[in-house]
């Protein structure tokens, strides 16, 4: 058995690699084949040019070796391919050119709205944004040469933030089925595709994974979820893993067969010799030495000649040797000059045809340990500005391919793709769609108040990665080309390039990994955002502003005096200064104010306001939907809690388009991830969990349980209360209630944690609590053991509990179970720990134990017994009235036992 960290070794060497091909330590196996088989168990047999099933012939395992594991080699073996798929690639983003630069001057333009770059204007000479004056914003000595108003009050990113605070609140509920609910598999993996779900909403960290699709929704409106695994041992660490290597020992000796008497003779004592003397002559007679690969050969041991002389007897051509094309597997050979063997038993002479070589089984050998980095399942959501899907398209199913384009750097691709680290060279792509994308990208990826990329345009490289479906090859002429690549690419074409240079490809269908969600309903791909509408209002709540801005600085009024009255030339002459003297002389008759004027200053129009109210309050909140009720804003006409959650709801109807799509995208993601998990998951997943009884408890994903049929779907009920805020609103009606059946649910023990933990009560000391605890801490301990035959003592009440065959049998024999784990009269809450043990029986996990583990079920049982023999026997013991009180149902407290010296404190 050969690990996988040799295959690739293998692999490099066989295609000729100077490097060893990346193991996720450098950098991330994002994604590839070499990923999906990393690690324990991921050795297999040589896949077919198909890349999933095993190669039927030998020659197409040895061409699917030598493109390697995800076609590294193909554009050196077949550079027709590798040209065709470029092509197709650029044919098909040419077609809708024009939209798709409409798309991303939209969503640049919503970009720079979120980061407060508000007044750029459209250059149709270069197409882009540009800023006021950004060539002069590299220094701050240039602020004064600005226009003197650029006031932003950022609406789009305040309606923004309470949008993507609705939407990331809460974690869209998916709900597996079974695709057959008469098929156990199916069943059992709807079981466990849930515990896989919960994995990959924790490794994912789902809230911030939730606020980046809300972000994506309200700027760009169209987002794509992209599900791969990936082996990063920086992201994820590593762990270590022996290295198996496989070996051949032989079952027995060779030996001889007599054909006069049939009597064996173990080869090294026909002549009274030892077995190491005699080891050449039994490795020719079975055709040489087995090597660590199995194969039979000579090895290089000059005594196994046979003394001929001829140099053309070797393993590749010799006399009677027959080799399998595809294992090498060599059948012994039988020589013409051989020494004679005399049988000890008749005396009869034995040659060669005589020799039983013993039978050799491969074994597997640990030869030592390594590191190997760990993988998990990755969900990345991408915006429209990287995500490029064809806009003429409605749905998903039409596309003819998938690009996803990313800046990345060019030391983490050359560490990725080491095969290709001497093509990859700075610089960004050459057609002049893909250069407009990769200057917005880089533009707005450094968030400064400039539209112009500056020096990181150089240092970096665009990465794309694309997907195509299998009818899109027949925009290809070649027919020869298309039939290969339909070969190749059965399921679809994953196609990855480093600016212009080659990297992988494989296949991969694209419904395996993508699903693309568009906020709202509309035609093609290139449909608005959920703050499109609020783009235009933000502007004209800048333009009022700065009108509001220029009326206050500008509209100071002047102001004039009479030469007669004021002295121009002292004032000049005067150093401005607080209570100062200024010479003035009123005209005859006049009072000193009759010397000057000055006009009324000039007002804001009061219909100005007005309309910059309502474009901030009433237009925007109906444009978006985003009404008081849901950011908490004030209501006028509003003034009871009730209302204000009447308003909410209402509220929230309004996004509920939104939030209905944002629910079914994300169920579509969790089963691609379920899928990803069963497919690439190379062993069973452990998870830490906290216990019921306080104490951490390991949770195990079998993937055997995931060989079934699934299927995902939201959550139907749009008022399922998930949020803790919604769920202390349900608890406290609950509590308000006078239903006795209410009363009595809230008080049982096993709600009373829910209760404590909804309402952020977590120092309550609730009484029963610590016992409850402690049950289930004792059914973990009793079910991993068996009971223990015992005699039951006389006098003991049975308590009248109704009994099997096999309890009755043993009661007539005078025999009982007694529990591996025994009670304890003094300390133990009897009538909690019994009535703890009689729910767990009756759960879930309670009638799984019955059926998978029926000892350990007996133990809890006979638990349980023993604590009602407890209860029994404080009964019996104590006054009638006390007797009464502690066989009361809804009694938590355990009865108090009288001391006696002579009763023992365990059963």
């Amino acid at each position: 058995m050969t690990n996988s960290m040799n295959n690739l070794n293998d692999l490099a060497i066989l295609n000729g690699e100077s490097e060893a091909p990346n193991d996720g330590f450098a950098a991330p196996l994002d994604g590839s084949s070499a990923a999906a088989g990393h690690g324990a168990g991921a050795s297999r047999a040589p896949l077919g040019i198909d890349g999933k099933q095993p190669a039927a012939t030998a020659q197409e395992a040895l061409a699917k070796l030598s493109l390697g594991a995800n076609n590294e080699q193909l554009e050196e073996l077949r550079p027709d391919l590798v040209n065709a798929l470029r092509e197709l690639v650029v044919q098909y983003r040419e077609e809708g050119m024009v939209a798709r630069r409409h798309e991303i001057r939209r969503i640049r333009q919503a970009r720079l709205f979120w980061q407060g770059l508000q007044y750029a204007w459209w250059n149709p000479q270069d197409m882009t944004w540009n800023l006021p004056y950004e060539s002069k914003m590299y220094d701050d000595s240039a602020a004064a040469e600005m226009p003197r108003y650029q006031f932003v009050t950022n609406l789009y990113q305040a309606f923004g933030l309470s949008f993507i605070s609705i939407l990331s609140q809460d974690v869209p509920a998916t709900r597996f089925y079974p695709q057959s609910a008469q098929s156990i598999g199916d069943i059992t993996a709807a079981r466990a595709a849930s515990q896989v779900c919960d994995l990959v909403e924790q490794n994912n960290r789902v809230q911030h994974l939730l606020t980046g699709v809300a972000f994506y929704l309200w700027t760009d409106g169209k987002i794509g979820g992209y599900v791969r695994y990936v082996a990063d041992a920086q992201r994820f660490g590593s762990h270590n893993e022996p290295v198996i290597e496989e070996h051949y020992v032989a079952l027995g000796d060779d030996a001889y067969v007599c054909p006069e008497c049939g009597a064996e003779q173990t080869v090294g004592l026909e002549s009274g010799g030892t077995e190491a003397g005699n080891a050449p002559v039994a490795r020719l007679f079975r055709g040489g030495d087995l090597g660590d690969d199995g194969q039979e050969g000579f090895g290089s041991d000059p005594s196994l000649s046979l003394g001929t002389g001829d140099s053309s007897y070797s393993n590749s051509a010799q006399p009677g040797l027959n080799s399998s094309p595809v294992t090498g597997h060599q059948s012994p050979v039988t020589p013409s000059l051989l020494p004679p063997v005399i049988c000890k038993n008749c005396g009869g002479s034995l040659g060669p045809e005589h020799f039983k070589p013993a039978a050799r089984v491969a074994v597997p050998l640990i030869t030592g340990v390594r590191r190997v980095a760990n993988g998990q399942e990755v969900i990345s959501v991408v915006g429209g500005l990287e995500l490029n899907t064809p806009v003429w398209a409605n749905e998903m199913y039409e596309y003819p391919y998938l690009q996803w384009s990313m800046e990345v750097h060019r030391a983490k691709l050359k560490a990725s793709y080491p095969h290709a680290a001497d093509k990859i060279q700075m610089g960004g792509p050459q057609s002049a769609d893909e250069v407009y994308a990769r200057s917005t990208r880089v533009a707005i990826s450094q968030g400064l108040p400039m539209t112009h990329p500056g020096d990181a345009l150089f240092n970096l490289i665009t990465f794309s990665r694309t997907w195509i479906r299998p009818w899109s090859f027949y925009a290809i002429e070649d027919k020869s080309v298309r039939d290969a690549l339909l070969a190749l690419f059965p399921d679809g074409c994953y196609v990855a390039y480093a600016g212009d240079t080659y990297c992988e490809s494989r296949n991969e269908s694209m419904d395996d990994r993508w699903r693309v969600m568009h906020a709202l309903p509309g035609d093609g791909q290139n449909r608005p955002s959920v703050g499109d509408s609020l783009v235009q209002i933000q502007e004209r709540y800048n333009t009022l502003s700065n009108i509001q801005a220029e009326t206050y600085e500008y509209g100071i009024p002047p102001i004039y005096a009479d030469p007669q009255v004021l002295d121009f030339d002292a004032l000049a002459n005067q150093t401005a200064e607080p209570a100062a003297h200024y010479p003035a002389r009123a005209r005859p008759g006049q009072p000193l104010a009759a010397g000057f004027f000055q006009p009324a200053p000039a007002q804001v129009p009061p219909d100005l306001v007005r309309h910059q109210q309502e474009l901030m309050g009433p237009v925007s909140q109906f444009l978006t939907g985003l009404f008081p009720a849901v950011f908490g804003g004030e209501m006028e006409s509003v003034k009871t809690a009730s209302g204000y959650a009447m308003a909410r709801d209402q509220a929230l109807g309004r996004l509920g388009l939104v939030w209905r799509r944002l629910k079914t995208f994300y169920s579509d993601v969790m089963l691609l991830s379920v899928d990803c998990f069963r497919k690439n998951r190379p062993e069973d997943a452990e998870i830490p969990i906290l216990g019921p009884g306080g104490e951490f408890e390991s949770r195990w994903i079998r993937l055997a349980d995931l060989k079934g049929n699934i299927q995902a779907h939201p959550e139907s009920d749009e008022t399922f209360p998930r949020l803790k805020s919604q769920q202390r609103a349900v608890v406290q009606q609950l509590m308000a209630s006078s239903d006795p059946l209410i009363q009595q649910a809230l008080a049982d023990p096993s709600n009373i944690g829910f209760v404590k933990g909804v309402l952020g009560l977590s120092d309550l000391v609730v009484p029963g609590e610590d016992s409850r605890n402690k049950q289930l801490r004792e059914i973990d301990l009793l079910l991993a053991s068996a009971p223990i035959e015992g005699v039951r003592s006389a006098g003991v009440p049975s308590a009248g509990v109704a009994k099997d065959a096999e309890e009755n049998r043993r009661q007539d024999a005078g025999a009982t179970l007694l529990p591996s784990v025994p009670v304890d009269l003094l300390f133990d809450n009897h009538a909690v720990e019994l009535e703890e043990c009689r729910r767990w029986a009756n759960s879930d996990a309670g009638q799984i134990a019955h059926i998978e583990n029926p000892v350990g079920f007996a133990n809890v049982r006979a638990h349980a017994e023993a604590h009602l023999r407890a209860i029994g026997l404080a009964c019996a013991k104590a006054p009638e009235k006390s007797r009464a009180s502690s066989i009361s149902p809804i009694s938590t407290e355990g009865p108090a036992v009288p001391g006696n010296q002579e009763t023992d404190q365990t059963i």
